[in-house]
């Protein structure tokens, strides 16, 4: 609801700040935490305003992170190309190496598809012949055996 706080957390913070306060001195501690909000915005705004200006560029504030700051602002494209080509290369050459090898685990995986279908397929229909009163294959093979022997 309120940047992770649900509705219940919400009320118990009410609750909480109507006992410390009180409800006659609750709507000018809630006018102060108000101002204190405008004022810490305001704060952040102008000093990044003035890194702004100090650095030279257009700073936001999510560009105060380190590793988008480094990249941003003291990388040139030409370094970041020269140091993202290696692995872009690398990267090509792996899925080429690696792609006989996903083509043949394919291969095999649709080989026992094919396989398991054919077995529960075979189940299947056995399981129907018997169940409309004749032998099932299993059956029959037994008793072929048992008669040869």
């Amino acid at each position: 609801m309120f940047g992770g706080f649900g509705g219940v957390e919400f009320l118990v913070i009410i609750l909480i700040a109507i006992f410390l306060w009180g409800p006659d001195k609750l709507p000018e501690a809630l006018r102060n935490l108000r101002r204190f909000i405008a004022k810490a915005r305001q704060m952040a705004s102008n000093a990044a305003s003035d890194l702004s200006r100090e650095i030279g560029t257009d700073i936001k504030p999510e560009d105060l992170n380190p590793k988008t700051f480094v990249r941003k602002h003291i990388l040139s494209e030409e370094d970041q190309e020269m140091l993202t080509n290696p692995l872009k290369a690398t990267m090509k050459d792996l899925q080429e190496g690696t792609k006989p090898l996903k083509d043949d685990l394919e291969e095999t995986t649709r080989g026992i598809e094919d396989t398991r279908r054919k077995v529960n397929g075979s189940r299947v229909r056995g399981s129907a012949s018997k169940a409309v009163g004749g032998e099932s294959t299993g059956e029959r093979a037994a008793n072929r055996y048992d008669d040869a022997t």
